[in-house]
């Protein structure tokens, strides 16, 4: 009977353990997409900006404060 309990316990950890894995790893992913995104976007502008002649590359607001956000993110876990 305690070995049953003690198994039980120790499946439900692990598969906790597997969540909390697979978690990091979708928020990584999530991370990387929403990076290359931005990075998209500026380079959409960049390209714009080249085109139209025009010397000022202009970002707004949201898209920077994501990349600060995104490098304050990186910093702390890592993902890049």
């Amino acid at each position: 009977m305690i070995w049953l309990i003690w198994l039980t316990k120790k499946t439900k950890g692990k598969n906790k353990m597997e969540l909390l894995k697979q978690k990091l790893k979708t928020k990584k992913y999530q991370y990387l997409y929403l990076e290359n995104k931005l990075w998209y976007n500026w380079t959409e502008a960049d390209l714009d900006c080249e085109t139209n002649g025009t010397s000022k590359f202009n970002i707004d607001d949201r898209s920077q404060h994501l990349l600060n956000w995104l490098r304050k993110i990186n910093k702390k876990y890592n993902y890049a």
